[in-house]
C-alpha cells in the first residue's frame, strides 16, 4: 500500500524537476538568444557562460593583487584582462547586449579607479625582472656554453644560445608577452627618430633594444635608483654627456637628446674593451665596476664575470629582445605597423610660455607637452636655449610667429625666491595675483608651509613685474657634441688597484662570528686596507658572519691553520711570560698589537684555534723578548 502511495508522488516530483530544468534552460537560451540572436544554439550559450566565468575568475584574481599591494602584478593582470575581453568582444559583438557581460564591463571599468601605492618607486626594468622571476627561477650559468649559430645577416650581435637568454625569450613570448608587445608598440612610435640618430653616430641599429628593455620606451620612466627617461640616465652620467637636468628641464626625457647621449656613451664604452656585451654591462652597472671585475678576475668574457645580479640579467634580456625582433614570425609575434611620431625641431632661445608656442604652432598645449616631456614647467627657461618639438610641418610658421612677438610679451609669469617670514598672501598681494593661483601654478597643497629659498612661479598680467632675461642664452644644448667623455686613464688606474698583485692567487674567506678585518689580515699576512679595497668595503661598513671576502695571497701561501702548527714555543732564556686578563671588547688582534706579536703566535701559545671565542676574564699566556 505504501509503495502505491509513494509511486505517484515520486513521478510528480520528477515531473516538476524536469519542468524546472526545461524552464531554466529556456530562460538561459532566451538570455543568450538576446545576445547571440534568435538562432543561437545551446552550445553557443554554454560557450559564452564558460568564457564569462573565466573572465570573472581573472577579475577576482586582479582584485586580489590590488588588495595585497602588488602594484606591478595588479597592472599586468588588469591590462591582460582588458585586452582579452576586448578580443572576445570583437569576435562576438553580440555579447555586449548580455546583462552578465554588461556587469563584467562595469566591474572592469571600476579597476581603473583602484590605486596601488608605488612605494618604493620601481623602474620599468626592475618591474620586468620581478614579474619574470614570479613565473620562473633565474637559471644558473651554463658550465659549457654552445656558441650557437651566427645570424645570416651582417651583424655585430651573433646568436648566442644559453639558458639565460632562453629564460627571457620564454618570458617575453609567454607570461610577459603583452607587456613586451606594448613596449614594441611604443618603440615603433619613435623608431625612425632613434634609428636616424644611431645611423648618424655610426652605431648598430640593434642598440635600440637597450631602450626597449630599459624603459619600454616610456619617456617618463623613473627607476628606484632615480634613473630617468627612455635610456634611463643617472644625473651624473647625463650631465657628462651633455644632458641638462635642472628645475626647468630634464633632457633625459627627450627622445632626441637622450638618444644622442646614449649613443655617445655606448660608443665610448665599446671603445674601452672592444666588446658590446661588456659595454652593455657597463651601461647598466657602471664602467668602473666592470673594469674592476675584469682586473680582479682576469677575464673579459661577460658570461664568466661575477657582476651584480641585475647586470647578469640585463645583457641576456637585451639579447632575447633582439633575437625575437629579428625573427618575430618564429615567435608568433606581430610587430605593429604604427604611424610614427613626427615633429619639427624649433630652437627657443629664451623664456617663452608653452601656451604661446602652442598657439603659434596651431596646436594645443596638451599636444606640445606630450611632444616635449623634458620641459618640466609651463615655459622654457630664461637664459637657456632649448630645442622644442612642434607638430610636423608647422616649424617654420611657428618660428616666424614667435619672432614677431617682443621678448617681454613671451612669458606671463616670473620667478620669486621666498624670503624669511614671507607668506603666500604677501607674495600674492605684491604681484597682484591670488593665493589660489600661486598654489595651482606651483602645486602647493598647504599654503601655510612654504620654505625659505623656494622658487615660485608667479603669474602676471600683460608682462607687468616681469624680469626680461638676457637676449643671449648662457646655456645651449651640448648633447650632439659632448665636450667631456670617460677618463680612460682614471679608469685604468682604478682597475689596476683592484687587480691582484703578480704572483698571487685568490682565496675566499668566510667571515665567522667575532672576526675583525685586522685579525683576518693578520692571518693572511696582508693589511685591512687591502682587504677593504679588494672587497669594496668602505670604512663605515661592517663585516658580518657568513660574508665572503676575496683575499689575494702569494702563490706559495699556506693556510693559516697549517702555519699555526709551525709556530715554535718560545725559549724561557730569551723571553718573558706574561699573563693577560681579557677585557670587554678586546680581540686576539688587538691583544697581539698591544704586545707586538702575531695573531698566529698568540693562538698557538694558548692552544687556541681560529674559531676560538674570547670572553672577558679569560687569561692568555703571552711571551715577550727580554
Amino acid at each position: 500500500m505504501q509503495r502505491i502511495i509513494w509511486l505517484p508522488l515520486a513521478l510528480l516530483l520528477a515531473g516538476l524537476w524536469l519542468a524546472g530544468c526545461a524552464s531554466d534552460a529556456e530562460r538561459r537560451k532566451a538570455a543568450g538568444g538576446a545576445a547571440l540572436g534568435a538562432d543561437a544554439t545551446v552550445d553557443e550559450i554554454y560557450a559564452r557562460r564558460f568564457a564569462l566565468e573565466g573572465f570573472e575568475e581573472r577579475l577576482d584574481q586582479t582584485r586580489s593583487f590590488h588588495g595585497s599591494g602588488s602594484g606591478y602584478l595588479f597592472r599586468a593582470s588588469r591590462d591582460s584582462l582588458v585586452a582579452d575581453i576586448n578580443s572576445y568582444i570583437r569576435a562576438n559583438p553580440h555579447c555586449e547586449t548580455d546583462p552578465s557581460f554588461a556587469r563584467l564591463l562595469n566591474s572592469l571599468s571600476a579597476l581603473d579607479t583602484l590605486a596601488v601605492e608605488p612605494a618604493p618607486p620601481e623602474g620599468y626594468a626592475a618591474v620586468e625582472d620581478s614579474i619574470a622571476l614570479f613565473f620562473a627561477d633565474w637559471p644558473e650559468m651554463d658550465v659549457e656554453m654552445d656558441p650557437g649559430l651566427f645570424s645570416r645577416y651582417n651583424t655585430v650581435f651573433p646568436t648566442i644560445d644559453n639558458s639565460r637568454v632562453d629564460f627571457w625569450i620564454k618570458y617575453f613570448t609567454g607570461p610577459g608577452r603583452e607587456r613586451f608587445e606594448r613596449a614594441i608598440y611604443r618603440m615603433q612610435l619613435h623608431r625612425p627618430t632613434v634609428e636616424a640618430i644611431l645611423d648618424e653616430l655610426d652605431l648598430p641599429r640593434e642598440i635600440i633594444c637597450i631602450a626597449l628593455v630599459e624603459s619600454g620606451f616610456s619617456m617618463r620612466a623613473v627607476s628606484s635608483a632615480r634613473a630617468v627617461g627612455p635610456w634611463q640616465f643617472m644625473p651624473g652620467t647625463a650631465r657628462l654627456y651633455g644632458l641638462r637636468v635642472n628645475w626647468w628641464v630634464d633632457e633625459r626625457r627627450d627622445i632626441v637628446a637622450s638618444t644622442y647621449a646614449a649613443g655617445h656613451y655606448l660608443k665610448d664604452l665599446q671603445g674601452i674593451w672592444g666588446d658590446w656585451l661588456l659595454a652593455f654591462a657597463a651601461y647598466n652597472c657602471g664602467e668602473y665596476r666592470v673594469a674592476r671585475q675584469i682586473a680582479r678576475q682576469r677575464s673579459e668574457d661577460f658570461w664568466r664575470l661575477k657582476l651584480p645580479i641585475q647586470t647578469q640579467r640585463y645583457v641576456p634580456k637585451f639579447l632575447a629582445a633582439l633575437y625575437i625582433l629579428r625573427d618575430p614570425i618564429k615567435y608568433d609575434l606581430t610587430v605593429p605597423a604604427v604611424e610614427p611620431v613626427t615633429f619639427d625641431l624649433l630652437t627657443v632661445p629664451d623664456a617663452t610660455d608653452l601656451k604661446l608656442i602652442a598657439e603659434s604652432a596651431d596646436a594645443s598645449v596638451e599636444v606640445l607637452r606630450e611632444l616635449n616631456p623634458h620641459v618640466r614647467r609651463w615655459a622654457t627657461p630664461p637664459g637657456m636655449e632649448v630645442v622644442v618639438k612642434v607638430p610636423a610641418g608647422r616649424g617654420e610658421e611657428c618660428r616666424a610667429r614667435l619672432d614677431s612677438i617682443p621678448p617681454d610679451e613671451r612669458i606671463t609669469w616670473r620667478q620669486h625666491r621666498v624670503k624669511r617670514g614671507e607668506t603666500l598672501s604677501q607674495i600674492a598681494r605684491r604681484y597682484d595675483t591670488s593665493v589660489s593661483a600661486l598654489k595651482s601654478l606651483n602645486n602647493i597643497r598647504n599654503s601655510h608651509v612654504i620654505r625659505e629659498g623656494t622658487v615660485l612661479l608667479v603669474p602676471v598680467q600683460g608682462g607687468k613685474y616681469m624680469e626680461v632675461a638676457s637676449s643671449k642664452a648662457t646655456s645651449k644644448p651640448q648633447y650632439m657634441n659632448p665636450t667631456r667623455e670617460i677618463n680612460k686613464q682614471s679608469l685604468q688606474n682604478y682597475a689596476q688597484k683592484a687587480a691582484p698583485p703578480a704572483g698571487h692567487k685568490r682565496v675566499t674567506y668566510t667571515v665567522r662570528s667575532g672576526d675583525t678585518l685586522g685579525e683576518i689580515a693578520e692571518r693572511y699576512r696582508t693589511s685591512a686596507r687591502k682587504i677593504r679595497a679588494w672587497n669594496e668595503l668602505h670604512y663605515r661598513r661592517y663585516i658580518y658572519p657568513g660574508q665572503k671576502l676575496a683575499i689575494y695571497v702569494p702563490d706559495s701561501f699556506s693556510s693559516p691553520d697549517e702555519r699555526m702548527d709551525e709556530v715554535a714555543l718560545p725559549d724561557e732564556e730569551c723571553c718573558i711570560k706574561h699573563a693577560h686578563v681579557v677585557r670587554h671588547g678586546e680581540s686576539f688582534y688587538s691583544i697581539s698589537r698591544k704586545y707586538g706579536v702575531g695573531v698566529s703566535e698568540l693562538l698557538a701559545w694558548n692552544n687556541r684555534g681560529l674559531r676560538s671565542t674570547l670572553h672577558p676574564g679569560d687569561v692568555l699566556e703571552i711571551w715577550e723578548r727580554k
